[in-house]
């Protein structure tokens, strides 16, 4: 027998079965919309409120191609440029950038052009909650 290849299922324009395997997954996300009119998923992971944002998605704000996992961090002394390079060097996954109060942000882009199946999509998640976890660690959240 010829095995049966998996069916992409998930595709960044389709935000509710997104929704669906975030759910599936035991987490709770609500669907908004950001200031240019595309979609936009908010969550929470820990504790910690993290957004999906979508991009790619055309005049009609349907057409996606990619989404990209965000979370920021409001620090009381903030964070130095070396500790952000370090990261950026050092980890694979979770690119880090400082705002104009030197308070991270970390980003997780993914690219479902074509789409995925739940299971990949699962496992991305799943990769968003350990990049967040091991991020919190480092600047000691």
């Amino acid at each position: 027998m010829l095995a049966v290849p998996a069916v992409a299922e998930i595709h960044a324009n389709d935000v509710q079965s997104m929704m669906r395997v975030f759910q599936s997954e035991g987490y709770l996300v609500s669907q908004t919309f950001d200031s240019t009119g595309d979609p936009m998923l908010e969550g929470k992971i820990d504790g910690t409120p993290y957004r999906v944002l979508f991009y790619g998605c055309g005049d009609n704000h349907d057409a996606c191609t990619t989404i990209q996992f965000k979370a920021g961090y409001d620090l009381t002394s903030g964070m130095s440029l070396d500790r952000v390079n370090a990261w950026n060097r050092d980890k694979r996954f979770g690119k880090v950038y400082l705002d104009d109060e030197m308070d991270p942000f970390i980003e997780y882009n993914v690219n479902l052009f074509g789409g995925v199946t739940d299971t990949n999509f699962a496992d991305t998640i799943d990769w968003w909650r350990v990049v967040m976890g091991e991020f919190e660690k480092y600047i000691g959240w």
